[in-house]
């Protein structure tokens, strides 16, 4: 028999069923887990796309471990200021930086625990070598202070994005990927596993109705779950829960028909054929230089373009611009440079 890890889950992760189901890809992650669970201090790498669980999977680690009793701190490292990355991760003590107090940082209070790391690949360049330092030795410094201190935290990372890449345009550090790739974890997308569809439905409908305090437990329809079926879920679990939950609010807490479903579900629409325009036709429609500039000249001019999008979308809020042109901070501030 495979083995399952069981559905119920503390209060500090979010209620998404990611356990649930017996495809082999969902089998593998719970061999995974558990393995891992076992071991004191091997730290983690989990991959996959937004949405399919990366924090369930740390916090299931942990609860299967024997940490369990202990603290387990979720930090997303693209969160973080980078000037104060290293307060927030370490600590700081007065003179550490301007106006520094004392506080403990998230290894310390995480101290017999587990920290994790979302977003591992937003961590700035310049804070990789401490953190390197404290996987390899479990110890470290507050900003600012001359004791070194202990703590005994495994460390467990995620990312969406290709480190391998990452490490290839400088943005991250190859030593620090083989220190935290010791144990991979990737986690398959929804689409990958539909066959657990209806266990997943049906979890996620009796967590929703805990939620919305629902006295009945509603069921979803055939004609409903074959159109869940053949939606491309780009959200994952995140966007299943949301969509079951927006359905249940929509009928009171009814059975769930396909009329309570999001139009792009009942109605999703197929591709539309493009005629391949032109290169004249391209360099018009983006605003760069005329035809037969030089190939340089239009690569900077797109880029421009595409980094001046990317801000206006994401409000002049560089960390929210550079994740949706997948660049770091530093990548994206250098380029605003150059363009300046």
């Amino acid at each position: 028999m495979p083995t399952e890890i069981p559905l119920a889950l503390p209060t500090h992760l979010p209620d998404v069923p990611l356990y649930i189901g017996h495809t082999p890809a969902m089998r593998r992650v719970a061999e995974h887990i558990l393995a891992l669970a076992q071991t004191a201090r091997t730290s983690a790498l989990i991959l996959g796309a937004s949405g399919t669980g990366k924090e369930l999977v740390a916090g299931a680690i942990h609860r299967h471990s024997n940490r369990a009793a202990n603290p387990f701190i979720a930090l997303n490292c693209a969160a973080i200021p980078p000037k104060l990355a290293e307060a927030e991760l370490f600590g700081s003590e007065p003179g550490g930086y301007t106006d520094a107090r004392m506080r403990r940082g998230w290894v310390e209070q995480a101290d017999t625990g587990t920290l994790f790391l979302d977003e591992i690949g937003e961590l700035p360049l310049s804070l990789q070598p401490t953190l390197l330092r404290f996987l390899q030795t479990q110890r470290f410094r507050r900003l600012g202070g001359e004791r070194e201190r202990q703590s005994d935290v495994r460390i467990i990372a995620a990312t969406l994005r290709d480190l391998a890449v990452a490490v290839a345009s400088g943005a991250f550090r190859e030593d620090l990927l083989y220190r935290l790739n010791v144990f991979v974890i990737t986690l398959p997308t929804l689409r990958e596993r539909l066959d657990d569809l209806p266990e997943l439905v049906a979890a996620c409908l009796r967590q929703c109705v805990a939620t919305l305090g629902f006295s009945h437990q509603p069921a979803i329809t055939p004609d409903a779950l074959a159109l869940l079926a053949g939606y491309a879920w780009p959200g994952n679990l995140r966007e299943l829960r949301n969509v079951l939950e927006r359905a249940l609010i929509l009928n009171r807490g009814e059975d769930i028909r396909p009329k309570h479903l999001p139009e792009a579900l009942r109605h999703p629409a197929g591709p539309v054929p493009v005629a391949t325009p032109s290169l004249a036709e391209c360099i018009a429609a983006l605003a760069l230089p005329p035809e037969g500039a030089p190939l340089l000249d239009l690569v900077h001019a797109l880029e421009a373009r595409l980094i001046s999008q990317a801000m206006a979308q994401a409000g002049e809020n560089q960390s929210q611009a550079a994740r949706l042109l997948s660049l770091t901070r530093d990548q994206l501030r250098q380029r605003l440079k150059r363009m300046r």
